[in-house]
Formats: structure tokens, C-alpha cells, sequence
């Protein structure tokens, strides 16, 4: 076995290693040999991880770390993975590690989703899993029009014109649904409006910096925080009705279709879609012209 040194730019190294492990292993080399050819990529234990890639034979796979499987490190063992066809597997196994990277985002997210499916959350302080409720696979507006049915036919020009809290409501109602359990066609089955029914909805608690300042870690560590600054707050809903001086009075402070079955759920919704929550109650301010 020669050994031959290269200069490679650092802004292609990894694309330059990746394929020289590849064609090392064609050429006949071991793993240990190709190993010794790349800078190994040390995950910590709980750690979200992706390997594989489409000039794979076993495509993209991406897992939740657990541990390397041999001394050579060329195979990891994870608590879980989604596969190829983006089905979960839960089981520990192992693959070939030579294009071991740490997850993106969106790959992240692709596994969390795929887990709360099969009632299942990641605890990354226990490194075990937690039983959840599979509405937590809900975590993006397309995923509510997907679990429901419904559409969202209105275009960007469209969306200007009506204002952001009215297109807020408009996906609210969308995500509201598929948190509860409903479709398109089931819309009608939540909220009933009967005497015994219980409805739920996120609430929230506006601090000031100064307030934020004072408070300490653990009380920091509960606040949600939304980017921007917005003023003049409704009162948790999109309409408001009373009357007076007749043989009736009524009132409501929140819109029927932003009520959840359980607490648990409008918890979740408040803290999963906090911005579209804000756009609705509140309004950005706007900044004068220089």
C-alpha cells in the first residue's frame, strides 16, 4: 500500500474525501484503511445524524445516534432511523458510516415527525423515548392540509390584500382541525356547542425586555419568543359578539374553529405555531418613513 499526500482547497475537502474513500474501497482498500484517509465525524450520543447519500446503494438514511459498533467506526448503532422509503424503524441496527454527517433541519424534522406518528418523542436529556400523542406529527401548515384535506388556495398578491391575522385564521382553522383529529368532511363533529362540551385555547403572556432581564434561567428557558414587534392585542380570538336589554345575553372572545378538544393540545398548537398565533392577535407595528 503506497501512501500519497494531497493538497485539496478547503472549501471542496469533505466533497474530495468522501469520494476518495469511495474510491479507495474500489480499489480494493479496507475500512480501516479508508478510515485513516478522512477525518472521522464524532457524534455525541443522541445526536441526529444522516448517512448516505442518492450515489449510495442504500440512499439516504437518517437516525438518531447512539453508538459507533466496532472500534474502526466504520458502522454506527441507533436508537431509531427512518429508511429509504421514509418509514420509521425503531430497532437498533447499523450501516456503513463513511458518509456520516450530522442532520439538517429538515431531515431532523422529517424523523420527529415519523416518530410522533407512532406515538413516540425523543427525550435528549434521558436519551429514551417518551410517549406522545401522534397530533404532535402535525408541525407545519402543510402537514395540517395534509392530514385534513383542505386547501389553501390563495396566492402571495391575494394574501397582502386580506392582511396578516385574517390569513393567520385562515391556516389556524386548517391546523386546529388536524390537531383535533378532524378532516374536510368531519369538520362539523368539534365543536358542538353543547352544554357539556369543554374548549381549549392557547394563552398567552406579553413580558417586557426589562421583565425578561430579571427573570432567571429556569424561568427564561419557559418563554416562547417571536421575532418581530407587534402591539394592540385581541382578546385570544377573531370575533366578538354580545347583546344587551333583550330577554337574552351572549358573548364570545374566541373564534369557534380555534378550539381544541384538551389542554394538551392548544398547549402544543401555542408553542408548535407561535408566530401564526402572533400574526393574529396582534398587529406589527409600522415604522415611520425617514
Amino acid at each position: 500500500m503506497k501512501n500519497i499526500i494531497l493538497n485539496v482547497p478547503d472549501e471542496r475537502a469533505e466533497e474530495f474525501v468522501t469520494k476518495l474513500a469511495t474510491l479507495m474501497k474500489n480499489c480494493g482498500a479496507s475500512v480501516g484503511e479508508t478510515q485513516e484517509a478522512r477525518e472521522v465525524y464524532n457524534p455525541e450520543e443522541g445526536e441526529f445524524v444522516a448517512f448516505g447519500d442518492d450515489s449510495c446503494v442504500e440512499g439516504l438514511l437518517v437516525g438518531i445516534f447512539k453508538e459507533w459498533y466496532s472500534d474502526t467506526k466504520d458502522k454506527i448503532v441507533c436508537y431509531a432511523h427512518i429508511n429509504v422509503g421514509g418509514n420509521l424503524e425503531d430497532e437498533e441496527a447499523y450501516w456503513n458510516a463513511d458518509t456520516l454527517r450530522p442532520a439538517t433541519e429538515e431531515e431532523k424534522e422529517a424523523l420527529i415527525k415519523e416518530l410522533a406518528k407512532n406515538e413516540k418523542r425523543w427525550n435528549a436529556e434521558e436519551l429514551e423515548f417518551e410517549k406522545c400523542e401522534t397530533y404532535e406529527a402535525i408541525r407545519t401548515f402543510e402537514d395540517a392540509m395534509m392530514a385534513t384535506g383542505m386547501t389553501f388556495p390563495i396566492d402571495e398578491r391575494t394574501m397582502d390584500l386580506l392582511g396578516a391575522d385574517v390569513v393567520a385564521f385562515m391556516k389556524l382553522r386548517v391546523i386546529c382541525a388536524a390537531i383535533n383529529g378532524l378532516s374536510e368532511t368531519t369538520l362539523d363533529e368539534f365543536p358542538k356547542f353543547t352544554t357539556d362540551e369543554y374548549r381549549y385555547y392557547p394563552w398567552f403572556y406579553l413580558y417586557t425586555q426589562e421583565e425578561i432581564d430579571r427573570m432567571d434561567e429556569d424561568d427564561k428557558a419557559q418563554l416562547l419568543f417571536v421575532g418581530g414587534s407587534a402591539n394592540n392585542g385581541a382578546q385570544g380570538g377573531i370575533s366578538s359578539a354580545c347583546s344587551y336589554y333583550a330577554f337574552s345575553s351572549s358573548g364570545s372572545s374566541l373564534g369557534a374553529r380555534l378550539a381544541f378538544k384538551t389542554r394538551e393540545r392548544a398547549e402544543y398548537a401555542g408553542r408548535q405555531f407561535i408566530e401564526l398565533y402572533a400574526a393574529l392577535n396582534f398587529r406589527p407595528v409600522k415604522k415611520e418613513k425617514e
